[in-house]
């Protein structure tokens, strides 16, 4: 009877997964047809799939007719910046957390989480105004820097890290390692894993970053992909298809990095979550 009961509950949960993943994945499906579709089609009721006459021209005017290429460099480089700039110091800080004691560890380690309850629309007054007196509006920066004090990557980090026994830490003192050395040489190899998984987060956050360059940079050669493909627009049109064109173009380095490294994605996601 309980095998029964096991099988109908692995079922059910198989059923409503595949019907979250598919719900997920429909307006990707949806994108990707649209690109293809000249505007008038793009919300033909009803809805076609595989459009009748199929416009490649979309891609060559999200290419030529706006400076494609500039964002996509400008959004690749800021993306780099970002996954680095995460796994250094969310790694270090992570460590610091679940290894080091110190005073006010605690209080910090809640203050770093207490920046997950506050909105990003509640933060954008302060950080502009200070980003400004800094003379930082309108450069790379202001988009890469609050990814230092990360309160997820840091608690996901911190998270790992805890589950590292405290002897393989106290025999690299006893060799005559300090804190710096015994993080770099012998606890970070070990995160290989949680460092995959935190990678693949951050190239997604910063692939994706619209919020941030749309308040902070002005300047159109400058700009991200996120907020230039939201700017195709014509005289009389907005474009729809050439935005999902620019879409599906953005799409491919996020769909490759997942399917490199999928395996450490999950091992790493479940890794992280071993002790509270």
């Amino acid at each position: 009877m309980n095998t029964v009961k096991a099988k109908i509950m692995r079922w059910s949960l198989s059923m409503v997964l595949g019907v979250i993943g598919i719900a997920m994945i429909l307006p990707i499906l949806w994108m990707v047809s649209s690109a293809f579709k000249y505007e008038s089609d793009v919300f033909k009721i009803p809805m076609q799939w595989i459009p009748d006459y199929v416009n490649l021209n979309n891609f060559k005017t999200a290419v030529t007719d706006f400076p494609y290429f500039t964002w996509y460099f400008n959004t690749f480089k800021t993306t780099i910046i970002v996954v680095l700039v995460t796994l250094l110091f969310s790694s270090m800080s992570g460590y610091a957390f679940a290894k080091l004691k110190f005073k006010g560890k605690d209080f910090i380690f809640f203050l770093f989480i207490a920046t997950l309850m506050i909105p990003v629309q509640v933060r954008v007054i302060p950080q502009f105004m200070m980003f400004k007196s800094w003379d930082m509006i309108n450069k790379h920066w202001t988009i890469t820097l609050p990814w230092i004090y990360n309160g997820f990557s840091i608690f996901l980090m911190r998270q790992f890290f805890t589950s590292i026994p405290n002897e393989l830490i106290e025999a690299a003192k006893i060799d005559g390692s300090n804190d710096y050395w015994t993080f770099f040489k012998v606890v970070l190899p070990l995160a290989k894993p949680s460092l995959s998984a935190l990678g693949i987060l951050s190239f997604t956050w910063g692939w994706n970053a619209y919020f941030g360059p749309l308040i902070y940079i002005s300047d159109t050669t400058k700009q991200v992909l996120a907020v230039g493909i939201a700017s195709f627009k014509a005289e009389y049109s907005n474009n729809f298809s050439v935005q999902m064109a620019g879409s599906t173009l953005a799409l491919i380095p996020i769909i490759i990095v997942y399917l490199i490294a999928q395996k450490q994605f999950i091992e790493g996601i479940a890794l992280s979550g071993v002790k509270g």
